[in-house]
């Protein structure tokens, strides 16, 4: 697949924000009224308009030569959830989705056909928060208690015994530190979950973020409501899943995308007025869930025809995509959006074990993200790849800063990536050099379409049980090189095989046929996941580790 021709992005279709979103935008401004003073309204939550008066055009010198920097980390968001085509040809799977916003920032960016992440959300987190891949890094699972286990077992397995339960390791080198130390002001909006409970990580600030804005240790909110407290419906007292930080909204029907949203503006506000450039993480704790309905948006897809289960889930795709509109339109407003570069992702492939509706073709579990096979926690295509698009806010080809870092504008790259990529990359867009012994590659030749990227090994490493004990959601690890897919099963031994260009849905184990295929790239991943000192499942039957072992 990383041979094949390059496509244009298709055309979405119209698609439609409800205008009483609190976060429903106009059009962004023309070149000329964005060098002009602007009133942004911040919102009406709680009925209390908040507004302040920014001039436009500029700020400091730093600001001018320093490109802004925002990485938008969607929670769960499966390949196919948005209107974009990412797979270069649409389907019935875009139909039920509304990304206006997403689909008008593809038409002068570049969408990833082929990007990835570790199935589950904090490896994959910790390894665009550091370049280092998850078998290096060794936070192998989702954390919460580093006390309390999150790892499932199967009946010969139990997790790993020396996995990092407690997520990032102190004193690794992180993409916040870094950029704070060129000057930048480091805003974390959303989810964290960095580091379990009671550990420096949790706090976003300890990882280098100037600002943070309702992160800390647990990876899904109580609720998403402000009438819940952003907390489980009906506790007496705090949990461990309640957001923080937001209690002067509890008791108000906001919601909790928009409010993160609304925050994380104000906070870019504050930096272009200091004249600093800024990185912010906007990351929103939708779509994980639970699935709660993100209003006006669920009604309109109710009327629609989907599904409880599909409407709520589509309501808070159109939130997030909301709040992507909001940014565009504030980062035009205070004249920053050609100054700023937009990396819009998801952290593992989308849900599709339990809690959602029917899907597009009718099917239950295990269908949402056809014809990837599985979904979230799985060893197959639907549990890692994700959605991949770069973008500047605003396309000016007479910009320096553009013409330094350019972006092929609604093209559509085959080339494999994976999460580790956009440390290095990032750096790269600020004019930081990477830490040397990252994983990750710098992927500014692509976006310019100057070079490919070396040739190299994707290395996925899962040695635990997320959710249901069935199929790819066992204890695995896999390496993709060219259009080939290996993958280890630990609990029976078992090795498949894969052709991708050939079998996306990965139908048609071939480990049989093509040994020749096999044995090189099984070899490449026993070296590479030991050479990392990779964590094994431990064997109930000894205590000890199951190390990955070569095909019989």
């Amino acid at each position: 697949m990383s041979g094949a021709r390059r496509a244009t992005l298709p055309a979405d279709r119209a698609m439609c924000t409800p205008a009483s979103s609190p976060l429903a935008v106009a059009p962004a401004p023309g070149r000329r009224s964005r060098r002009a003073a602007a009133r942004i309204v911040l919102g009406s939550l709680a009925g209390a308009a908040l507004v302040l008066v920014v001039a436009a055009g500029g700020g400091p010198r730093a600001q001018e030569e320093l490109p802004n920097l925002v990485l938008f980390v969607v929670d769960d968001l499966g390949w196919q959830d948005t209107s974009v085509a990412f797979s270069g040809t649409a389907g019935p799977f875009q139909e039920r989705f509304e990304t206006p916003h997403l689909a008008a920032l593809a038409r002068h960016g570049l969408a990833f056909s082929d990007a990835h992440a570790q199935c589950v959300c904090t490896p994959s987190r910790l390894s665009m928060l550091t370049g280092l891949s998850s078998a290096r890094h060794g936070c192998t699972n989702w954390v919460l208690d580093p006390a309390r286990e999150t790892s499932g077992e199967t009946t010969a397995l139990g997790p790993p015994p020396r996995w990092e339960a407690r997520g990032w390791r102190e004193g690794t080198p992180t993409l916040p530190a870094r950029l704070a130390a060129r000057g930048y002001r480091t805003i974390h909006a959303g989810k964290a979950h960095f580091g379990g409970l009671g550990t420096k990580g949790a706090d976003p600030r300890a990882v280098g973020f100037d600002v943070n804005i309702a992160g800390h240790a647990a990876g899904a909110p109580g609720s998403y409501q402000a009438r819940h407290g952003f907390d489980e419906p009906g506790r007496t007292t705090r949990g461990p899943w309640a957001v923080p930080g937001l209690e002067r909204f509890h008791g108000t029907e906001a919601h909790l995308t928009d409010v993160t949203t609304e925050l994380a503006l104000a906070a870019v506000n504050a930096a272009v007025e200091e004249g600093r450039p800024f990185y912010l993480h906007l990351a929103p704790y939708a779509v994980h869930t639970p699935l709660e309905p993100h209003e006006p948006f669920a009604q309109h897809f109710r009327a629609r025809g989907l599904d409880e289960g599909e409407a709520r889930y589509a309501s808070m795709v159109a939130g997030v995509d909301a709040s992507l509109g909001a940014l565009r339109a504030r980062l035009a407003a205070l004249g920053v959006a050609e100054r700023t570069l937009i990396v819009f992702t998801s952290d593992n492939g989308g849900l599709s074990a339990h809690a959602r509706g029917t899907s597009a073709t009718g099917g239950g579990a295990d269908t949402h993200n056809l014809p990837l096979r599985e979904g979230k926690g799985s060893a197959y295509e639907g549990g890692t790849r994700v959605p991949l698009l770069v973008a500047w806010a605003d396309p000016a080809p007479e910009s320096a800063l553009q013409r330094r870092f350019p972006v092929r504008a609604g093209a559509l790259e085959p080339t494999p990536t994976i999460c580790e990529d956009l440390f290095p990359t990032l750096l790269a867009a600020a004019g930081v050099a990477a830490p040397a012994g990252i994983d990750g590659l710098d992927l500014a030749p692509l976006l310019a379409g100057r070079a490919p990227l070396p040739e190299r090994a994707l290395v996925f490493h899962y040695p635990h049980v997320w959710g249901p004990q069935r199929g790819g959601y066992q204890p695995h690890s896999s390496i993709r090189r060219g259009p080939w897919k290996a993958i280890h099963f630990y609990a029976t031994g078992r090795w498949e095989l894969y052709d991708l260009a050939q079998d996306l849905g990965e139908r048609h184990d071939l480990a049989a046929e093509r040994r020749d295929v096999l044995l090189p790239l099984a070899r490449e991943l026993c070296e590479r996941l030991h050479a990392l000192a990779a964590p094994f499942p431990r064997d109930k039957a000894t205590g000890e580790e199951r190390p990955i072992r070569l095909p019989g």
